[in-house]
């Protein structure tokens, strides 16, 4: 009973939400659109995160028959419903993406209704398909509308919706089903045209296939985004595409299973492609994440206090679509928040025999690791280092951003954790990785009053030598 009626608190909190917005700013409209509606994604996303185990419960048994984890169902969440508002001032246009809980609800139960009963009848069509080619191109239709299915249900929970349809199969059991009637592919090149087969789209961003339940990217993922790219009309940068390439992998006994799908500006799902790929195409390479217990640290608990949000990136990078850098490259850091903030960065270096978590030296000298982003930064893209360099130690790294408000009196109330100078000038914190985590959300508020709202953010990347 108790169990419910935290439930139904949850979900009736949401439902009085009355909007999500998005804001974005550019010289013109349409890149205004853009910012905006990637500013709203990744809000929706890092609430999906921050009530991680909230929305769990309101999925009950349901989200065990999913048999999938909810942090990797929060990227790339498809958006219905938005409105758009503009202003155009003297330098920039201001353009909010507005998502009304009540007015979005509908549309999200009516697409899951949709996909529900299109996933039930292509099942029926199955059991009496005669041929191989027809059950592979059903199953494969199937798949791609229970991960649309399984995305736009994330959503309707977050909003408030109550009695969602159910799925009488899992995207594991298509998966299974899948692998019987698709050849195995000898090598990464190979593999590379089956994925990219029948994708005439332009102007398409390829997202690095990143392992199943990870956000690492691989050697191995590195080498089949480059291999793919060679099929396809690119571009370099997310902000400038018109369509995404993204997918997961799955390690098997002696294959990788691969899935890649297309999608658009508002994360719908296009296309999808499968392959199982060879063992001997990729032993030779790093395939298997070492950051999974990292990740779930990471993931599952975003700290999001009242309405402070805070963003952090590479400019030209989105997140979720997993960044791959290489010796010699430069980024340029960006913040985001919708309050005036004052904040610290974590860096962890998560290289298999090389972890350890770091305080970043972007304050004064009063403040070393404390900086503040004023009422005129709010809601921008403010870059706060340029042309930082990537170096060795290579591997996968997290860029972590603590916010806070302020005190009345302009004062920052965050704390920021001991750390102690090593031979390479990394201010390093006591601890792995994973743990360091725990011990940051915990102290990074001098006094918790109401009136100070805290909030978080991270990127992710991994880095390869020349």
């Amino acid at each position: 009973m108790k169990k419910l009626l935290t439930t139904l608190l949850f979900l009736s909190s949401l439902v009085q939400s009355a909007t999500i917005t998005g804001i974005g700013y550019a010289d013109i409209e349409k890149e205004a659109k853009k910012e905006s509606l990637a500013d709203l994604s990744n809000k929706i996303s890092v609430d999906v995160k921050s009530d991680f185990k909230t929305i769990t419960k309101a999925l009950g048994d349901d989200y065990q028959k999913l048999n999938e984890k909810l942090i990797e169902l929060s990227s790339n969440l498809p958006l219905k419903g938005i409105e758009f508002k503009t202003l155009v001032g003297n330098r920039l246009v201001k353009t909010t993406a507005i998502l009304s809980t009540k007015k979005a609800l509908i549309l999200y139960i009516s697409e899951l209704k949709r996909l529900h009963k299109n996933i039930s009848a292509s099942m029926l069509e199955y059991e009496t398909a005669k041929n191989d080619d027809a059950k592979y191109n059903i199953l494969n239709q199937v798949l791609k509308d229970i991960q649309s299915f399984n995305k736009h249900k994330t959503v309707a929970i977050l909003l408030g919706g109550k009695n969602l349809p159910i799925l009488n199969t899992t995207q594991s059991e298509i998966l299974s089903k899948l692998q019987r009637f698709i050849q195995t592919a000898p090598t990464i090149k190979i593999a590379s045209k089956i994925l990219t087969k029948d994708i005439t789209k332009s102007h398409i961003y390829i997202s690095a296939i990143k392992p199943s339940g990870s956000n690492e990217v691989t050697q191995f993922a590195k080498i089949l985004k480059d291999n793919m790219a060679q099929n396809l009309n690119i571009v370099k940068y997310s902000n400038g595409a018109k369509y995404f390439l993204r997918g997961s992998y799955e390690i098997l006994k002696d294959s990788i299973f691969i899935t890649v799908n297309l999608m658009d500006t508002k994360n719908n799902i296009l296309k999808t492609n499968t392959i199982t790929l060879s063992y001997q195409a990729y032993k030779n390479l790093s395939y298997k994440p070492t950051t999974k217990t990292f990740d779930k640290a990471m993931n599952s608990g975003f700290v999001k206090s009242g309405k402070l949000y805070v963003n952090i990136g590479f400019k030209g990078y989105e997140r979720e679509n997993g960044i791959d850098l290489k010796a010699g490259d430069t980024v340029d850091i960006v913040v985001k928040t919708n309050k005036p903030i004052c904040y610290y960065l974590v860096g962890y270096t998560l290289k298999s025999k090389e972890k350890f978590a770091y305080l970043l030296p972007i304050g004064s000298d009063n403040s070393p690791f404390i900086n503040y982003l004023t009422g005129d930064d709010v809601n921008k893209n403010i870059t706060i280092a340029n042309n930082v360099p990537v170096e060795a130690p290579f591997g996968s790294e997290t860029l972590q951003i603590f916010s806070s408000t302020l005190n009345k009196d302009g004062s920052c109330p965050l704390i920021t954790p001991k750390c102690e100078d090593n031979e390479d000038d990394y201010c390093v914190l006591n601890g792995t990785p994973s743990k360091v985590i725990t011990k940051t959300r915990g102290l990074n508020l001098r006094h918790r009053r109401f009136e100070i709202e805290k909030a978080e953010g991270s990127i992710s990347w991994s880095s390869f030598g020349k």
